[in-house]
């Protein structure tokens, strides 16, 4: 499962707004959502898990039309994936990895490891440099258990995934970790996407269209 959004100017990606402007940083995220699902073509089978904005599933089934479109419920994000993850193991899957959709470089081995881990452990989890995660899985024997990860959180802050951990030890779930890597949110981000993005990815072709800027217009 992939959780993402539908790109919106002026509602998605709104901290990159200021270096590549609303329809940009809508632009960019797309990219960003095209380059997850491509990523994850083959491995598994593919959902797109998204708020209900208006249109939203026509537009991204239209877009993507060998992904299943979800609607996440309400609530807050351990709810959303509580939810996804209850929806896939009372259908019957055994192993369920969502990945984030904000982290265009991740190497593209790193969902088939989430994967692989999950036959030796409970969880397994890929951590991001400032300390939430990128991906997480489970299997479905340990549900519903597992559903303690995601009460209570501390989501939005850099203390989730040390929460996580420790909360794994409490529900006694054996857990592993794949490298860690990062999100791009930040104006800042854009520099070292630009370092690592490979060129003839979408969001590498996409953000050639916009970024660097002219050396005086750049941040």
């Amino acid at each position: 499962m992939v959780f993402g959004r539908l790109p919106e100017a002026g509602v998605t990606k709104t901290r990159l707004i200021p270096a590549l402007g609303t329809g940009g940083a809508a632009a960019l995220y797309e990219a960003f959502l095209d380059d997850a699902l491509a990523a994850t073509a083959g491995i598994a089978d593919r959902e797109l898990w998204v708020p209900g904005r208006p249109g939203a599933v026509r537009t991204l089934a239209s877009r993507y039309p060998t992904v299943r479109i979800r609607t996440q419920p309400e609530g807050d994000l351990g709810a959303r994936l509580s939810a996804a993850f209850e929806t896939s193991f009372a259908g019957g899957i055994d192993y369920v990895v969502v990945l984030g959709s904000d982290h265009p470089t991740l190497p593209p081995d790193m969902v088939p490891r989430c994967f692989r881990a999950l036959r030796g452990a409970h969880l397994a989890i890929g951590p991001t440099t400032d300390g939430g995660y990128y991906a997480i899985g489970l299997r479905r024997y340990c549900w519903p258990r597992a559903r303690g990860l995601f009460l209570d959180a501390p989501w939005s802050s850099g203390d989730l995934l040390e929460w996580s951990r420790r909360r794994a030890d409490e529900l006694d779930l054996c857990h592993v970790e794949l490298p860690a890597w990062y999100d791009v949110d930040e104006p800042d981000d854009l520099r070292r996407l630009e370092v690592h993005v490979t060129p003839d990815s979408r969001t590498g072709r996409v953000l050639a269209e916009l970024w660097p800027a002219p050396e005086e217009e750049r941040l």
